[in-house]
């Protein structure tokens, strides 16, 4: 895997192409540190859902973590280019603070609920106005 400066260049290496040409394919593809195309038990297709335009990409899962993404070459969008939030969005899913468990908010302070609570006011409020 070629190594790019994403800061410098935060949407990879340039592929020009003369006017009313196909614009060229370039598959992006991004791995955890330590991790070869070779230790990526499956790919997985999926789509961007950090914005709006559907970028497709396949991630990569290991150990059944996900560790890593490319872009796909045959896609009519993005041509296999990833943008910076899709090379490293997916980190956040095996970030050691996020949250797994929902919260609600009970008298100020949040307390963990299940997924099936609903979304409503402040329980202490609803408490407090049926007094």
């Amino acid at each position: 895997m070629t190594f790019r400066d994403r800061i410098a260049e935060p949407w990879g290496a340039r592929t020009p192409y003369e006017s009313g040409g196909i614009w060229p394919t370039r598959v992006d593809t991004y791995l955890a540190d330590g991790v070869s195309d070779e230790q990526v038990d499956r790919w997985v297709q999926s789509a961007s859902i950090l914005h709006s335009n559907g970028d497709a990409l396949d991630i990569a899962v290991s150990g059944g973590q996900i560790v890593g993404v490319r872009g796909r070459g045959a896609d009519r969008v993005n041509h296999g280019r990833l943008g910076p939030k899709d090379l490293f969005g997916w980190q956040a899913n095996a970030a050691a603070d996020r949250l797994t468990t929902p919260l609600i908010r009970e008298r100020g302070q949040l307390v963990e609920t299940d997924w099936g609570h609903r979304d409503g006011p402040d329980r202490a409020t609803q408490q407090g106005a049926a007094r």
